[in-house]
């Protein structure tokens, strides 16, 4: 018995790597710091974090307007995210035609135009236009010296527009993308969040050509999670199609509710730019891994992958974890519900965010700690990109 492995998050590419690593001199090149603000930076580092995490509820809408939180947010948070965008931007379908439309809703310093150009250099020949969205006009101003010192002479065209998700925009979307804007947006008010999330997913499917599709990226916190969770359930009700990462219509297994787990992937950090990993020690800010949570949503009608007759498919979402009994478990989601993966003997555990094709079992014992079914995998895989797999 065999299955077949898609990964979500393949390892970044040799060029990819390089890119990244060159990325400091991206930086240097466009928006050069002061020797009394280089020597300040893992400060102003550690205190937009603080701001970002602890203190979220008094920060300031326009703090990207300081200079000293935009040098922060530019040379560690915007690097921090170039790498988990390009690994999940690596192994997602974006197929955009010539003269086609990304528009991106909380722009900022253009982080998903850039961590576009250096994942998919499939892209870069094509004639595309950038509608980057944000309230707060200088991040993007910096975005676009920072993609034309990455890009150089580039086919893709930009345009900054200062508003919101309810801004009036003319494009409309073959590609809308949120990066780590829907989770400050949807906390801070009064509004039930499936209401929230009813009224901000019309907003968002209005914006779209007749083939778009959006993609919304956030950090891999519970919050955003069950956030991501009750906007799926709103666009499976109008009919949308789920390309990713879910890979059924049912219920949400891990929707981050009244103390349930939540759908988020966690992916190592030691492919990150070496540049980057000292900084974030020098600012006692180091990562062993990074996090993420995502929703990719196609219009209706959109043909999504289905399983063969008699197969069941099966989306890693945790790391593998030791079990009792020997081997390694591993929890993923699957229409069957939450499930717990089994690798025994020559199994081996699947690297989080793997699309599993497998033939369904006739019987699923349940996990009584979790509820999870349980599904052992065989010992021969079929994968497709074999760098992914762990012992």
């Amino acid at each position: 018995m065999s299955i077949r492995v898609t990964s979500l998050f393949p390892l970044p590419q040799e060029k990819l790597t390089k890119k990244l690593e060159n990325y400091l001199n991206i930086l240097d090149i466009a928006s050069p710091l002061h020797p009394k603000h280089k020597a300040e930076l893992p400060y102003a580092i550690r205190d937009l974090s603080n701001m970002l995490t602890e203190e979220r509820s008094n920060m300031p809408k326009d703090y990207m307007s300081e200079p000293r939180s935009l040098n922060a947010y530019m040379r560690y948070f915007l690097p921090w995210n170039l790498y988990r965008m390009t690994r999940l931007f690596q192994g997602l379908e974006i197929n955009l035609p010539d003269g086609g439309v990304v528009i991106d809703l909380g722009a900022g310093p253009l982080t998903v135009a850039q961590a576009l150009w250096i994942a998919r250099p499939d892209l870069r020949e094509k004639k595309l236009t950038f509608v980057n969205v944000d309230r707060t006009p200088k991040p993007m101003r910096e975005g676009v010296k920072l993609f034309e010192a990455l890009a150089g002479n580039s086919k893709w065209r930009h345009v900054n527009v200062k508003g919101g998700p309810s801004s009036k925009i003319r494009e409309k979307a073959d590609l809308l993308v949120t990066a780590n804007m829907v989770n400050e947006a949807s906390s801070g008010n009064r509004t039930p969040l499936p209401v929230w999330a009813s009224k901000f997913c019309q907003q968002l499917s209005r914006m779209l050509a007749p083939n778009g599709k959006i993609l919304i990226i956030e950090p891999g916190i519970r919050r955003s999670g069950r956030v991501l969770s009750v906007m799926r359930n709103e666009f499976i009700e109008h009919g949308c199609s789920i390309l990713a990462p879910c890979p059924h219509h049912e219920e949400c297994p891990l929707s981050g509710d009244q103390g349930k787990s939540w759908c988020h992937f966690n992916f190592d950090s030691e492919h990150a730019p070496m540049w980057l990993q000292k900084l974030s020690t020098r600012c006692r800010l180091e990562k062993n891994n990074v996090s993420m949570s995502f929703l990719y949503v196609a219009q209706p009608g959109t043909p999504v992958t289905e399983p063969r007759e008699g197969e069941m498919l099966i989306r890693t979402i945790s790391d593998s974890f030791r079990i009792d009994d020997g081997g390694f478990g591993q929890y993923a989601c699957a229409a069957q519900g939450l499930i717990m993966l089994l690798a025994k003997g020559g199994a081996r555990s699947i690297f989080p965010g793997g699309l599993i094709g497998m033939p369904r079992p006739e019987e699923m014992a349940e996990d009584m700690k979790s509820g999870a079914k349980i599904v052992e995998l065989p010992t021969r895989l079929v994968h497709k990109d074999k760098g992914q797999n762990k012992d």
